[in-house]
């Protein structure tokens, strides 16, 4: 998890009425299920459609033009290791994709146009 996303949920956290889910929903089951609604209201908000699937292949190129190891992509995406002798040796632990994960946070701030000092304060955290 990458500074940036941890104080996003420090700070969803704090703003409470979230019934212990991340992205707590008026549903039966109290969370999100179905992100469906969320993307109508910021196409009607912005005029821009994307999907979840748009998100994901933004995040993955991305994180190739960031220099991510293709293994540390796959695991960071959840995808199936290929059927490489060698990759099914490598062990992907959490300790080991976090400085990927950062660093693809890094670039998207960047692109984004979110300023250091903001970045700075994310670090501290």
């Amino acid at each position: 998890m990458s500074c940036f996303v941890r104080d996003l949920l420090v700070a969803r956290r704090n703003i409470g009425n979230d019934g212990g889910w991340v992205f707590g929903a008026n549903s039966e089951s109290g969370h999100i299920e179905e992100p469906k609604f969320a993307f109508e209201e910021i196409a009607e908000a912005t005029g821009i459609r994307v999907s979840p699937h748009d998100l994901r292949r933004t995040f993955v190129t991305v994180a190739e033009s960031s220099d991510i190891s293709g293994l540390a992509l796959k695991a960071l995406v959840a995808h199936a290791i290929g059927d490489d002798v060698t990759e099914g040796y490598v062990q992907m632990t959490v300790e080991r994709l976090r400085e990927p994960a950062q660093r693809v946070c890094d670039k998207m701030m960047e692109l984004c146009g979110i300023p250091k000092l903001f970045e700075g304060i994310a670090r501290a955290g």
